[in-house]
Order: C-alpha cells, then structure tokens, then sequence
C-alpha cells in the first residue's frame, strides 16, 4: 500500500551532474565508525573488526566495489540476507511472542554500504525540499531524545497553560512497527522528497529479494524471503522508516493540536483554554494521525496511554483501549 494520491507529486532531483565522487572518503569514514562498535557478524561470520584490519589492504578494491553498485543500482544480494535472532524485552512474560524484539544480524561489509548510502541520503534531504517533518527526532543528526523532550516541554508549558490552560496528551503505539512498513511506501516517499535517481534505484534494489535466516527445531537454518519492513539491526532501515513514516507527521491538524515523534513513538498534544475544546480538538487530531498511520499499511497496539495537565499538575495519567 502507498501513500493515498493527497501526497504531492514531486520530480526526481536533476541528475544532469551524475552519481557524486567521494566513495573513498565514505567508506572511510564508514569504517572508523565500525572502529568504535562491537556488534555480533552476520551470516558470513566476520565481525567488525576484521573488515577494520582487512580495509587497509582491501580498501581499493571494496570502494571500486562500491562506485560500480552505485552506478548499476545494484546492491548485491548477499548482503540482503540476514540472520533473525530474537531478544527478550525486560519484564515481559517469556510465552508471549509480542514479548521478542527481532534484530536481523546483516554482513559488515554490507552495512559499510548501508551507510554510504544513508549518509547520501540524509545530505540529500538536509539540502533538498522538502526535509524529513520537523516533528521527527529519531534517527537524524543533531537530535537526540532530549531535543523531543525539550519540544513536548515548549508545548506544555506555552502561555495558555501558564493561565490555567489545559494540556492532553496521547501516546500511540504502533505494532510491530519496523517489521511491517511496507515497501511502497517507502518508494513513493522517495519520490515525494525528490531523492536522486541513482539513489532511487538502489533503494529500490535493497528493498528487492531480502530474506532472514533462522535455526529450525531440528537444528537446521530455514530461510524466509521478505516482502516488507525494515531491518532492525541494519544502518538503512532506520532512515528509511523515517521516510516512510514522514507522511503521517505531514497531516493538517486542528488548531492547538501537534505531534512529536521519535522513530515510530509517536505523541499527539492538544492545548487550550478548557477542558471541552481541547478535548473536542484532540479526538479529531488522533483521528487523523492514525487514519494516516492505517493508510500506510500500519496497525496500532490495541492501547493508548492519555496524560491530563491543568496548569502545571498532573490531573489524571491513563491507558485505554482503542
């Protein structure tokens, strides 16, 4: 499912001056990055630090590698298999399956393409309209969980709550989130913020053929091919959630109402003079934000937790079912 046609058309970005230079450059810096992780090897066996030792003599070769993937809108295809591993979420009961996070464990040498790619993207959208909404904190440069903290501050402590207004909060929370965002919209979004042909197509390609690995009962690896979601675990998949995502934080929504959202967390606030119209404006800002959400192809937990302040006290803090 894409984008419903209320996303503007937007051209690709003019690619008169072809695919830029500089893959030398950022592939070392891709690798000083791997210099400071210690993560565990996708399925080829090699951690980080071996592609750190074989980069002085590989170099070369990897970045001609590189250039030519560029060039074609190829990304190879063993690099799009990974190895699914589930980790336990602390506190929650270990026979429940929503109790799992899945982390796709990807080949390094992969991921230093990942994030050639990524940083291009992300210049590409800092330097084009139109940018990632400016609602959005996760996953970008130069914003941290404290600058959405600082913005839900700046919206709950404005004048009309320094009168006595009154401030609603709702948080939703949507299932399984990176695991299912579907792929086309991920391509329209591209489309809309006029990302570069070139980078177009390899996106593209990521998105094509990808398959997780995990053992079976009886000790074998089973394979299953992917037709959505992003990988938790890649350096790709979360700046292409944010573009998938980003349509959702572009909804005109009642006066006095806002969202802030950080990666998928996504908070709706509504401020006024009184209780009744901030709560009448509130019910139809989420109505719009998770109408959004559901035309994208995603599904909300089945609970939203609303926060009441009056002033600056807390009158009532609750979870309800949607």
């Amino acid at each position: 499912m894409a984008p419903p046609p209320a996303v503007p058309e937007a051209d690709h970005q003019d690619d008169d001056d072809g695919i830029p230079e500089g893959t030398g450059v950022e592939l070392r810096v891709a690798v000083r990055r791997l210099k400071a992780r210690n993560t565990a090897p996708g399925p080829d066996g090699l951690p980080d630090k071996a592609w750190v030792l074989a980069s002085e003599a590989l170099g070369p070769r990897l970045e001609g590698l590189l250039s030519a993937c560029l060039e074609r809108g190829q990304f190879p295809l063993r690099w799009k298999t990974g190895k699914l591993v589930l980790i336990q979420e602390p506190g929650r009961p270990a026979d429940s399956p929503s109790a799992y996070r899945p982390v796709v464990l990807l080949d390094e040498v992969g991921k230093l393409f990942e994030r050639v790619i990524a940083n291009r993207l992300a210049e590409h959208l800092a330097g084009t309209e139109p940018d990632l909404a400016e609602h959005q904190f996760g996953f970008r440069k130069r914003r941290s969980t404290v600058d959405a903290i600082m913005r839900v501050r700046a919206l709950t402590t404005g004048d009309a709550v320094a009168r006595g207004g009154v401030v609603l909060a709702v948080s939703l929370d949507i299932a399984n989130a990176f695991n299912s965002m579907p792929w086309s919209c991920i391509r329209e979004a591209l489309r809309y913020h006029r990302v570069p042909t070139y980078l177009d197509d390899i996106v593209d390609d990521y998105l094509t053929d990808r398959a997780v690995i995990y053992p079976g009962r009886n000790g074998e690896w089973n394979r299953r091919e992917m037709s959505c979601g992003v990988p938790q675990g890649s350096v790709l998949g979360p700046p292409l959630w944010n573009i998938g995502y980003d349509w959702v934080l572009r909804a005109d929504l009642p006066t006095g109402v806002s969202v802030v959202c950080y990666a998928d967390d996504t908070l709706v606030l509504a401020q006024g003079g009184s209780y009744e119209a901030v709560a009448e404006n509130m019910t139809r800002g989420v109505a719009i934000v998770v109408e959004r959400i559901r035309q994208l192809g995603l599904e909300l937990e089945n609970f939203k937790t609303i926060t009441l302040l009056k002033g600056d006290t807390l009158i009532v803090q609750t979870s309800k079912q949607m």
